[in-house]
């Protein structure tokens, strides 16, 4: 079954003020480790959606199976990079993986399990879920795609993940990493134990 894996780069990181894609986190950024990681679980190509910081973000990703795509009104949310990494899929990609930049420390073995799970089942989205609360990275299928494709300019995906219930498959874990979203300075010391360097207003 044909899968594509989509990185979603491209936020203004305003709260951060920094590129969330390229804070460092030990030897690696953000971004790099997750490209590690997916090499581990699932080697292939990867699309990374970026938006203000593009060109820093290029120029400092070494990954030859890495392509970018430039989200040019990263302000209208998430949805608008999920919207152009859909629409640059092949015409037979059957799912898809979307991973945000700012949970870099899920493990490969989660990710394999991912995919897994929703190779042998016909769930329209798959998710990993701790706690009972529902995390990233998430897999959809083409079933869905259409109708993340025709959500409005700037809605969020989880109304329409809700409403979309029954076709979803929880994938338990213990990985706290699946919810722990890297926003604010204070959300990077807890993780890193260091404070990135404030670069923009």
């Amino acid at each position: 079954m044909a899968r594509e894996i989509q990185v979603v780069a491209a936020g203004d990181s305003s709260r951060m003020g920094y590129p969330k894609a390229l804070l460092p986190i030990g030897s690696h950024t953000f971004l790099s480790l997750i490209l590690e990681t997916l090499g581990a679980a699932c080697p292939g190509d990867v699309t990374v959606v970026v938006g203000r910081h593009a060109e820093e973000i290029r120029s400092r990703t070494f990954n030859p199976n890495v392509r970018f795509l430039v989200n040019p009104r990263p302000e209208l949310g998430q949805i608008s990079s999920i919207q152009l990494a859909l629409r640059s899929l092949e015409p037979g990609c059957a799912g898809c993986l979307f991973w945000p930049v700012d949970q870099p420390t899920v493990s490969a073995q989660l990710v394999r399990a991912l995919i897994e799970l929703s190779g042998d089942s016909e769930a329209w989205v798959v998710l990993p879920a701790c706690g009972g609360k529902r995390g990233h990275p998430a897999i959809f299928r083409r079933a869905i795609f259409q109708d993340m494709l025709d959500l409005p300019e700037g809605e969020s995906p989880k109304d329409l993940l809700r409403s979309h219930s029954g076709q979803t498959l929880l994938l338990p874990t213990e990985e706290t990493a699946i919810l722990e979203d890297i926003d604010t300075p204070e959300d990077y010391y807890r993780l890193t134990g260091q404070i990135p360097v404030r670069r923009e207003p």
